[in-house]
């Protein structure tokens, strides 16, 4: 996976071992079994430092109620939406997989996120400047729309995922890791 190299620059295991995925479809498929590639959407708890450094100076990652960073990717950033699903359709595309599985699609939790950048992009969606940001979408007259809009960023995701991946392969499995205490976690973490 030579253009996904930038993510993790020291895979000593890529360089030890080789292609992994592409020795685990091999022996897979011979014995008859199915193989989904397992991938970590937005989280960066296990990136390089000065991945999570780059990406926090260009405005990427969330960011708390109270400017903290948090080391996540925001899901509402395009430049993020394109890196998450160019990464899993190249799996699709280089190898045989049976089924991608999304890990970690969601939020951290309602602290995420309300960086300037999300700001922009829910005023632009939804046609309407908020005055008082954060606090109109936390407790404010903006809450249910932010949360509503919070969902969808996420859901955009999983949809385009589905859309293109299936016309890459037919057949294709999407399976996703979600929390079970709907609706709560629509607030949480934007999984509706």
């Amino acid at each position: 996976m030579e253009s996904l190299r930038h993510w993790h620059l020291y895979s000593k295991t890529f360089d030890k071992y080789g292609d992994q995925i592409a020795q685990c479809v091999k022996a897979a498929h011979r014995n008859g079994l199915e193989v989904h590639v397992w991938k970590v959407n937005w989280n960066l708890s296990h990136a390089p430092e000065d991945f999570i450094q780059k990406m926090r100076k260009a405005g990427r990652t969330q960011v708390s109620p109270t400017g903290e960073p948090i080391d996540w990717l925001c899901p509402s950033h395009p430049d993020n939406f394109r890196l998450e699903l160019d990464s899993l359709l190249e799996i699709v595309r280089k190898y045989e997989v049976d089924g991608l599985h999304l890990d970690y699609i969601r939020y951290p939790s309602s602290e995420g996120c309300y960086c300037d950048g999300c700001r922009e992009r829910f005023s632009r969606d939804t046609g309407k400047a908020v005055k008082n940001w954060p606090s109109d979408v936390i407790t404010g007259t903006r809450r249910e729309e932010y949360l509503n809009w919070r969902c969808e960023q996420i859901t955009r995701l999983v949809r385009a995922v589905h859309e293109q991946a299936r016309k890459l392969r037919k057949g294709l499995k999407l399976s996703a890791a979600v929390f079970s205490n709907y609706p709560a976690c629509r607030e949480q973490v934007g999984q509706d």
